[in-house]
């Protein structure tokens, strides 16, 4: 396995999915995602650790990685000019045959905004979100709403590198959908749905 991070602060990331409330009884369904998989990491540690709480056959639980890889031009910060990616056919490759064991994965090959577009009408709640795609406040912004009118009392989202973006102005916003902030580390910012 060559699944391994780009990032840092990992260990709070665990920590957050570890914390998450699930209701009890278990719900029916859990749900989680990752926009921005790379090689895996962020991915990992959600799935490790929510399979570590459900006994097995008692829900039904998926993790949705969302990454386009290739080589796209983009621009990836609020104040940089559009950049290649270097997320090439054979890291996305690996990514896929690393994953391969945890039949709760479900890797979909698009960029963020086509992934928001695809699951419009999807009506199940997300319970756990990792947002580590593009770094642009416009971006996380449209994520964070996006996700927050998909969510539930108790579900999380973490915000990677949040110090690259206007995480105040995020976090202000996603008040009006009962979220707060709940804990911040250097690099990675988690806020959860309180009512």
């Amino acid at each position: 396995m060559t699944i391994i991070g780009d990032s840092d602060e990992y260990d709070l990331l665990a920590q957050w999915v570890r914390e998450l409330k699930l209701s009890d009884p278990l719900p029916d369904r859990i749900l989680t995602c990752e926009i921005g998989v790379r090689k895996g990491m962020g991915s990992k540690i959600i799935l490790d650790e929510i399979i570590k709480r459900i006994p097995k056959g008692r829900t039904s639980f998926k993790h949705i990685g969302v990454d386009p890889y290739d080589d796209l031009e983009y621009q990836h910060y609020d104040h940089t000019p559009p950049m290649h990616s270097d997320y090439d056919g054979k890291m996305m490759k690996q990514m896929v045959q690393d994953f391969q064991p945890y039949f709760q994965y479900k890797y979909l090959h698009m960029t963020d905004t086509e992934f928001m577009g695809s699951w419009y009408n999807h009506k199940v709640p997300f319970d756990f979100v990792h947002l580590d795609g593009p770094h642009m406040t416009r971006d996380v912004l449209t994520e964070a709403v996006w996700f927050a009118n998909r969510s539930r009392v108790g579900s999380r989202m973490v915000f990677d590198d949040f110090v690259l973006y206007g995480m105040d102005e995020i976090a202000h916003a996603l008040t009006y959908f009962g979220y707060r902030t709940k804990h911040m580390g250097s690099y990675k910012a988690m806020l959860e749905r309180e009512k």
